[in-house]
């Protein structure tokens, strides 16, 4: 399964960090999220699929649980302007009941639920990885990546290299609970194990540009980053 997707900076950031969740969206930092074609000029921020050999076995994907429409690949709506903002802003309540892109009235972030079944004859072990394609002016510093696997939230972030100019980075709890990116490219990777024909997991994707973050600094301005989740089923061999 793939997910693609696409940050781009323009507007001039104003300021640094968050000073209190109290500030408006107008008083921090201005970013505009700017889509990078992938798929054609209307293509969404990020695409999700199955690999072609998955798909052939079972495998497959749906944006409702009741898989009126099962197919290899799902793609989200563009997100063409976003400001930064933090992780208590999310509407995660929201996200996680609305069935495939679900678009915040006051914030502007990725966010998208889906479901991914299994519709062969075959057990199988699955394993996913997201991954960054490509990057400009080190966006992927500044953003968080929340995936939500039944119920499980799960945030990443690639580690601080900046300092705060000495001030310590002082993160909710939330976010100093955060899985560290496996690499420079690598955000995760996980298996799921003994995946039954019928059974089914539920997926919330969200991602967004960290405020509080020392590396959320005029430096990403101009900034992009793009990346990919996939889904296959691990080699017999």
């Amino acid at each position: 399964m793939k997910l693609s997707r696409v940050l781009k900076t323009k507007k001039q950031i104003k300021t640094k960090r968050i000073q209190s969740l109290m500030l408006s969206v107008s008083g921090v930092l201005s970013l505009l999220f700017v889509l990078i074609t992938f798929y054609g000029q209307q293509a969404g921020n990020f695409v999700m699929s199955v690999d072609y050999d998955s798909y052939k076995r079972g495998i497959v994907l749906s944006n409702n649980e009741s898989f009126r429409e099962a197919q290899p690949r799902l793609m989200t709506d563009p997100v063409y302007g976003a400001r930064d903002m933090t992780y208590s802003w999310l509407k995660l309540e929201e996200v996680v009941v609305t069935e495939g892109n679900y678009t915040d009235p006051d914030y502007d972030y990725v966010a998208y639920t889906f479901y991914l079944k299994n519709n062969g004859l075959e057990t199988v072990d699955i394993v996913y990885h997201i991954r960054i394609t490509d990057s400009y002016k080190k966006m992927e510093d500044a953003i968080r990546v929340l995936v939500i696997e039944d119920d499980i939230h799960t945030i990443y972030q690639k580690p601080d290299y900046n300092d705060g100019q000495g001030i310590p980075v002082s993160y909710t709890m939330e976010l100093r609970k955060t899985q560290k990116f496996l690499s420079d490219t690598i955000v995760t990777r996980q298996h799921i194990f003994n995946f039954q024909p019928g059974m089914l997991r539920k997926y919330s994707v969200v991602m967004w540009i960290e405020g509080t973050d020392p590396d959320t600094t005029d430096d990403i301005l101009g900034g992009m980053i793009k990346l990919q989740m996939n889904f296959s089923i691990v080699s017999d061999q």
